[in-house]
């Protein structure tokens, strides 16, 4: 017997409780296996063609998982290219595989990972030096077994880039803006499936600074960064996002999790408000009549968050790079929240192009005055 299925994007949890828990056997029906008719990138979806399995009579198709790699960074640099802008590079980080598989296990979107930590932590993590942004997808649901073959998922990736690139309204165009983000350079890209859902993974990234000094908060509070930029850009500002010490999430948890996510502790499991706000900012002192102090003063006026003018921010300039030494006392940041993850980010501007990241690393710093066990974790997980 033979059925058609439309595959949509909303999955209803308790029919994926239902479905693991009693199967097919508990509502009578003979187990089926579907196979995807054949997709374009403009369909509208995706959709199946089913019949009774003990009539398909399959054999599982060898799919070479590099292929489909090479082939999504083809897209995604044709799209690049399609905008004038410079192709990106295969990373070398296996963090975007490792996320493709947690997701494709879940048969869920999410942007969180069971030890709680969001793309940006994982990336410091996993020795990231740069700035990144993720785009994630799951595609399909657990109610239907599938048969894929590496054509069909092919088909499948090439109808989530374009439907990301050219149909991201409702992501408020947030995936289409990391493609096409002209300043990243390279991109990792995981891809993972199994018998019922695909999962795409792209996490982007601007890494474009030789470090001298790591960013680190010292134990007297001090941000210490140095490094230079291999282009010419002016360093506009550093702002500083906060967020809560992660805990390990389970896999229900991570169900519930948003499809979404964000920078800082506005960004929640329960709740990832779309505009992040930083916790403070760093800037330098533009002025040549007030010191770092009367200009804090008279910008933190009317600020809602914390502005520090740096004790320290010293650039240099060459036809093509920029080097910098940049320190501030934050005490009265890190005394006033406590212990947690503070993100870096570090925005630079370059004649003839918007403003653009180019650093977005996770700082573990623990309050002087204790260590809970959840920090301690924590720590532990950022420094390996």
């Amino acid at each position: 017997m033979k059925t058609s299925y439309i595959a949509i994007s909303l999955v209803v949890l308790a029919l994926i409780a239902g479905f693991f828990l009693f199967g097919t056997d508990l509502i009578g029906e003979q187990p089926q296996v579907c196979f995807l008719e054949p997709l374009t990138p403009t369909a509208a979806d995706l959709v199946y063609s089913c019949e009774d399995l003990d009539e398909a009579n399959l054999t599982q198709e060898d799919i070479d998982h590099d292929e489909l790699v090479n082939y999504s960074l083809e897209l995604i640099n044709t799209d690049r290219a399609t905008y004038n802008l410079n192709p990106v590079v295969l990373g070398t980080s296996s963090l975007a595989q490792e996320h493709a598989e947690l997701n494709a296990n879940l048969c869920k979107t999410t942007h969180w990972d069971s030890n709680g930590m969001k793309p940006y932590m994982r990336y410091t993590k996993a020795d990231g030096k740069g700035a990144v942004m993720e785009n994630t997808r799951v595609i399909g649901t657990p109610d239907i077994t599938k048969y894929w073959t590496e054509e069909s998922l092919k088909q499948i990736i090439a109808w989530n880039e374009y439907s990301m690139v050219e149909r991201d309204e409702a992501n408020s165009w947030v995936n289409s803006q990391n493609i096409l983000l002209e300043i990243n350079n390279y991109v990792n890209i995981g891809i993972a499936w199994n018998s019922y859902c695909i999962s795409i993974v792209q996490q982007f990234e601007t890494n474009y600074i030789d470090w001298k000094q790591f960013p680190i908060i010292t134990h007297s509070d001090q941000l210490i960064l140095s490094g230079e930029v291999s282009f010419n850009a002016t360093i506009e500002q550093i702002d500083i996002f906060f967020d809560p010490t992660p805990n390990n999430l389970s896999d229900e948890q991570l169900m519930f999790a948003p499809n979404t996510f964000n920078f800082g502790h506005q960004c929640t499991l329960s709740e990832c408000t779309s505009n992040a706000m930083a916790t403070a900012t760093i800037l330098p002192n533009y002025s040549k009549d007030l010191t770092n102090r009367a200009l804090e003063d008279l910008m933190n006026a009317d600020s809602q968050i914390p502005i520090f003018v740096a004790t320290e921010w010293e650039t240099v300039h060459s036809e093509d790079s920029v080097s910098f030494q940049i320190e501030e006392d934050v005490t009265q940041l890190t005394n006033g929240i406590g212990s947690g993850v503070y993100t870096i980010m570090l925005w630079v501007s370059v004649e003839g192009f918007s403003d653009g990241i180019v650093l977005t690393l996770s700082l573990i710093h623990i309050s002087r005055a204790h260590e809970t066990e959840a920090d301690l974790v924590c720590r532990l997980l950022l420094e390996k």
